[in-house]
């Protein structure tokens, strides 16, 4: 498996002499396409209704349940990422953690399983897409395996499974403690109410 990885690897990531604009093109994927996750929950929880609050917390609630998962596997089972095994062109800096589970893979993944599973289809294929231009960039620019991003796809649905499961026995009761703190939270900010 270990073979087959890096050979696909070695397909996918930048040559010795890459393309300037492919390069550009990778590296504002790699960096900066993950922010439309929280700015599409951000949509949702101020302009949609209670369904799509309730859909924001149970992303929430399966994106932190999948970095946790991602954190004790690479603590348990290690895998370092190709740079840190002199594989591959390197074409940004990146710390040498854990190349296992992708973090990046891993949120496009929740993303996309809970949205499919919430029947949201058409975001669901955007948060595809878009997974899949981040996944292409960051094997591209040498800082992933393709397994990585695979083993994303794999971990991400159970734990989409489960967020929903969680959501469906308590999902209003942390819409109302949410709203709640919201409440609280904005109070300072509103204005007095003199009446007539």
């Amino acid at each position: 498996m270990t073979d087959i990885d890096q050979s696909i690897f070695s397909i996918l990531n930048a040559g010795p002499a890459p393309n300037g604009i492919v390069v550009w093109l990778a590296i504002v994927a790699a960096r900066y396409v993950i922010l439309a996750i929280p700015v599409y929950m951000a949509f949702l929880w101020i302009g949609g209704g209670r369904r799509d609050r309730l859909t924001v917390i149970a992303l929430l609630l399966a994106l932190g349940m999948a970095l946790a998962v991602s954190y004790l596997i690479g603590q348990a089972a290690f895998r370092p990422r190709p740079f840190m095994l002199g594989l591959g062109h390197q074409l940004i800096e990146h710390r040498e953690s854990a190349s296992f589970p992708s973090n990046h893979g891993l949120a496009f993944a929740v993303w996309a399983s809970v949205m499919f599973m919430l029947r949201r289809f058409r975001v669901a294929w955007i948060a595809v897409l878009l997974g899949v231009i981040v996944a292409w960039s960051r094997i591209y620019l040498g800082v992933h395996f393709p397994f990585d991003m695979l083993g994303a796809v794999l971990i991400a649905i159970p734990i989409a499974m489960a967020s929903l499961w969680v959501m469906a026995r308590h999902g209003d009761s942390l819409l109302d403690a949410l709203e709640r703190l919201q409440r609280l939270a904005l109070h300072p900010f509103s204005k007095p109410d003199h009446g007539p």
